[in-house]
């Protein structure tokens, strides 16, 4: 029994050391042929549980690196907006383009097309897009064009402005928007919203005019003798900064002759305040220079210069004397003018109008772009020649005054050379001549017709005597040549 149980109990523990021999032969067979399998580079798709887990911490690890940098790109386009989407891009170029606008506000256009051409060139031709806007003389309405353009978020403005004195408003929202803004030609008056301010320099405008009415009337000789000549003024514009600079510069060269009695002024209309014309007005300019006239000067006389502040003014002057039946001559004055416009010039060609001051508004207009470009995009400040004349009435204007030039009947042709003018604009029409047919010879006999002898014819009556001889009347013919002489007297005539 015991010897029994001692063999079933050795059968067990051999059959069990059996299995587990044949169990780890299989396990080591099987690990070694998958390590040679992946030695030759066979069986690519299999995996061992190490190559597993390896790929899942690299799939992890690829996983937190990909929304490392998601979380990166977020956070960058966050922070910085010049990361947008392809259509946040191309609005971004709109926006680019429209930031390059330079917003050109004139008065009319009319009058300022040649200001227009001359800056819509000089903006275009250094990469900027001018918008170039006409207020038709409405004060309201240029006001409403620079909110616009505020609105519309220009990169500048240019503005001539039809009301100095209306934009305060308006300018304070452009300077609120960073907006920088160039008063051209005229100053615009009471805002801190103006940077810059590109002109004539219009003391030296006056002092050219002032100079010129010495020279040409020789009142340097009259003082000396004692003598005197009339004058009467006629400025510029009441509420514009430049017609005042024009005056003080005037009346610093004429001022002299004024108070020793040289220079007389009939109408005693001599300040400021007395002689401006409101706005430029022509037809005002008109309506005083007939009042002056009437009021002052006899039928046949006339002031021996009329000085004015534009060429409108003199332009007035002109037509008044005319109408007045007089011509240019012996009792013709000396007619000063501002600005040079083809009429003007025209005139001063006729020995009509005296001189005038030319205003190149190419270099004005050039002025103005430099000024525009350098404070965008230069290093330095825009180039300004003064700092001191021009109180808009709330701060100094930084300033740059551009050259202004006379012109008289002996220069005018300049103006033609330079290509500003052609001739057909500024050279006179000329004169018509009488054409004459047929010349008359006062040395050939004229054809004599003869004359019937005259019959006479004697008066028959029953008293009358038929041996009675009547004397015939008598007819009396011209010569020829007193034919002549009496055609060339009506002519001359």
């Amino acid at each position: 029994m015991k010897k029994r149980a001692v063999c079933i109990i050795l059968g067990v523990l051999l059959t069990g050391t059996m299995f587990t021999g044949c169990g780890k032969n299989k396990a080591t067979e099987a690990a070694s042929e998958s390590a040679q399998t992946e030695k030759e580079g066979a069986g690519e798709d299999v995996e061992t549980d190490t190559e597993t887990e390896k790929k899942s911490d690299q799939d992890s690890s690829d996983k937190a690196t990909s929304s490392d940098k998601d979380s990166s790109v977020k956070e960058e386009t966050a922070t910085d907006t010049s990361v947008p989407t392809e259509a946040e891009g191309q609005e971004e170029e709109t926006d680019a383009s429209d930031a390059e606008k330079i917003a050109i506000l004139l008065p009319n256009e009319d009058e300022w097309s040649r200001d227009a051409k001359e800056l819509e060139v000089k903006f275009t031709d250094d990469g900027y897009a001018p918008v170039i806007m006409y207020a038709q003389d409405d004060a309201d309405e240029q006001a409403s064009q620079v909110s616009d353009m505020t609105e519309k978020a220009v990169s500048a403005m240019v503005i001539a402005p039809v009301d100095p004195y209306g934009l305060s408003e308006e300018l304070k929202a452009a300077k609120e928007a960073e907006i920088p803004v160039i008063a051209y030609d005229d100053l615009i008056m009471n805002t801190d919203g103006v940077k810059y301010y590109v002109t004539f320099g219009g003391r030296q405008i006056g002092q050219l005019i002032g100079q010129e009415i010495i020279d040409k009337e020789e009142l340097e000789k009259l003082q000396e003798a004692k003598e005197s000549k009339t004058i009467e003024f006629l400025m510029g514009s009441l509420d514009d900064t430049q017609a005042l600079f024009f005056y003080n510069g005037l009346m610093e060269k004429l001022q002299p002759y004024l108070d020793d009695g040289t220079l007389v002024c009939k109408s005693g209309q001599i300040t400021f305040e007395e002689t401006g014309i409101l706005r430029w007005s022509t037809d005002e300019a008109q309506s005083r220079a007939e009042e002056m006239l009437s009021e002052f000067y006899s039928d046949t006389e006339t002031p021996d210069i009329i000085c004015t502040g534009f060429d409108g003014a003199a332009e007035s002057v002109l037509k008044v004397l005319q109408d007045n039946g007089l011509t240019p001559g012996e009792n013709w004055p000396m007619i000063t003018g501002v600005g040079c416009d083809s009429e003007a010039v025209r005139d001063i060609a006729e020995s009509e109008i005296s001189c005038s001051v030319f205003m190149d508004r190419g270099e004005l207009a050039d002025r103005a772009e430099d000024m525009v470009n350098v404070y965008l995009h230069g290093e330095d400040d825009p180039e300004v020649n003064d700092y001191e004349q021009y109180d808009n009435g709330t701060k100094i204007i930084a300033s740059y005054l551009c050259e202004p030039q006379l012109i008289s009947i002996d220069n005018y042709e300049l103006l033609i050379d330079n290509g500003y003018y052609t001739e057909d604009e500024v050279k006179p029409e000329a004169t018509p001549t009488l054409e004459i047919t047929e010349k008359p010879d006062v040395t050939a006999t004229p054809e004599v017709t003869e004359s019937p002898e005259a019959t006479i014819t004697p008066e028959v009556t029953e008293e009358s005597d038929e041996t009675a001889t009547p004397t015939p009347t008598e007819k009396v013919t011209p010569t020829p040549k007193e034919r002549i002489t009496l055609k060339r007297s009506t002519k001359n005539k």
